[in-house]
């Protein structure tokens, strides 16, 4: 059983991870096209400045975490249809339909409400956020976020829609929604660009949310679920869901407000330094995406029908295996953006009007934000199985400590410009991390030693590569080849020559010391590496 459900992860985790891959290459397209038009700005701050009440509103409602918030009680509700013991009420709805209509149309009203008192008081919230704003870039700010506002509205209820696709192992849906959205960004963008109008990439945003975050879902669960608009706040399933949504909704979480207190506390820097921090976590949340959220999103799912079934043993077998191998293998992929940061950002994003110096800025805060990329990818899957089981207070009690405790410690890093902001998003980031580990041992058993023996054998893997790559990138540095003298030839060598040292270590050392992770296809070429082990 649990071997299948293993197979079955690892199926849909491919399938959110190309998803994800695919979404970062059009986010990706669509920062090299905002940076190339605009460059590192002002009015690129502002822009980046602009998704911040949005976001807030998003986070407020809990948007972003709606779908795990409903999704045990719309897994217990489809496991009681399986095993024929559901009912109808007098309307003919399910006891799924019914649960489903009352949530989604309490929090549709609540959101509606949310959104107009966001576009009534922008001025004088961005105001008071982004106090290292002058007059014109919060005039400006508050017009481009007023565009994005109404975004909030698609994304909240196509994710009370993906609880119920979640529900039913159903991710079609969910692979689409980052993909059409980017693609309305970058529509968009080109749209406004050919005028130098930056509220093109607004307007996108707006189109690409009412496409991929509502209209693909509601397609999607079309004839699986059933809605009618019932009004009924006090009703025992609103409370149960308020109970498990409540926490997402008053808590915080550094996995969100990092962003924010970059953009707060970046807009007292230099000119441009939002959007150097911007492309720089734009690099490193390329691999969290690939492995801690793609991972999660899946291990997550059947998480919740374990847990609906009792299944509890198998629950921490594949929590366990699932977590070992995201960890190692952001532990080892953190490692080429850690010794190549310079050219992996030059070839990139250094086009246009974003030039070498942005690349240098952008650097310098990618090495302090690649370090903790495992913890970043970690906590994403820890926060999610916590979600599968129900069990939204603890996480968020925990990350709400961090977060406010690490506060001063934003405030202080400023002196160090954003690669103290980098550095305290990683620290950060870290101690949230741990702090769900610990929770994660306790609470849904947790096989902790295994995992850090897995970890262990990774930071080898990590370490060897690490030194390969610098080694192999100091020889081309200082090589005397007539070809590598243009920086952009160079970025692309150290780039191309660092990736395949950093893959051949990978395999190689990851198959001697039987890192977690690795294709099952490697095993046995891994036991012919490691001939000790059968003696």
């Amino acid at each position: 059983m649990a071997d299948d459900l293993a197979l079955r992860i690892r199926a849909v985790t491919l399938l959110l991870a190309i998803s994800s891959l695919l979404s970062r290459v059009l986010g990706y397209g669509r920062d090299w096209l905002i940076n190339y038009e605009f460059g590192a700005t002002g009015a690129t701050d502002v822009y980046q400045a602009s998704f911040t009440l949005p976001d807030m509103i998003n986070y407020l409602l809990a948007g972003g975490a709606l779908s795990v918030s409903l999704l045990p009680r719309m897994s217990a509700l489809y496991a009681a249809e399986r095993a024929g013991t559901a009912g109808l009420d007098r309307d003919g709805l399910s006891d799924a339909n019914r649960v489903f209509s009352i949530v989604f149309t309490a929090m549709i009203a609540v959101a509606l409400i949310c959104v107009l008192l966001g576009e009534l008081l922008a001025e004088p919230i961005l105001r008071a956020w982004f106090d290292g704003f002058n007059a014109a870039q919060i005039a400006q700010t508050v017009r481009l976020t007023r565009i994005v506002l109404p975004a909030q509205l698609f994304f909240l209820s196509g994710g009370l829609i993906q609880a119920s696709l979640l529900a039913r192992q159903s991710f079609g849906a969910m692979a689409l929604t980052p993909l059409l959205y980017n693609l309305g960004i970058i529509v968009g963008g080109l749209i406004g660009a050919q005028s130098g109008n930056i509220a093109g990439f607004s307007w996108g945003a707006l189109v690409g949310a009412g496409v991929g975050g509502l209209l693909v879902p509601a397609l999607s669960a079309r004839n699986s679920l059933k809605w009618r608009p019932i009004w009924r706040p006090r009703d025992p399933e609103m409370k149960a869901f308020l109970w498990t949504a409540l926490p997402l909704m008053v808590g915080v979480s550094l996995t969100t407000v990092d962003e924010w207190l970059g953009r707060k506390f970046g807009s007292s820097l230099a000119p441009g330094s939002i959007s150097w921090l911007n492309a720089a976590r734009k690099v490193m949340l390329v691999p969290i995406g690939l492995l801690g959220q793609a991972a999660g999103q899946a291990t997550g799912t059947y998480i919740a029908r374990l847990h609906a079934d009792g299944a509890r043993a198998e629950l921490s077998q594949v929590l366990g295996k699932s977590l070992a191998a995201v960890l190692g293998l952001s532990l080892v992929l953190s490692v080429l953006l850690v010794v190549l940061p310079v050219p992996i950002v030059g070839i990139l994003f250094e086009y246009g009007k974003f030039g070498e110096h942005d690349t240098l800025a952008a650097a310098s805060a990618l090495v302090p934000l690649s370090v903790g990329i495992a913890a970043w990818g970690g906590q994403a899957m820890l926060a999610r199985a916590f979600y599968a089981t129900g069990d939204t207070w603890r996480p968020m009690i925990a990350s709400t400590i961090v977060t406010l405790a690490m506060l001063p410690v934003y405030s202080a890093s400023t002196r160090w410009g954003i690669a103290g902001l980098g550095a305290s998003a990683t620290i950060g980031m870290t101690a949230q991390a741990l702090a769900l580990l610990v929770l994660a041992r306790k609470r849904l058993g947790l096989d902790v030693r295994t995992l850090l023996s897995g970890l262990a054998r990774a930071l080898a893997v990590a370490v060897a590569a690490g030194v390969a790559v610098a080694g192999v990138d100091h020889l081309l540095v200082n090589a005397q080849a007539p070809w590598l003298a243009a920086p952009r030839a160079r970025h692309w060598a150290q780039a191309v020559v660092g990736g395949m040292v950093w893959l051949a270590v990978l395999l190689v050392v990851g198959a001697l010391v039987d890192m977690p992770g690795l294709p099952r296809r490697l095993q046995p070429i891994a036991a012919r590496l490691r001939p000790w082990k059968g003696r």
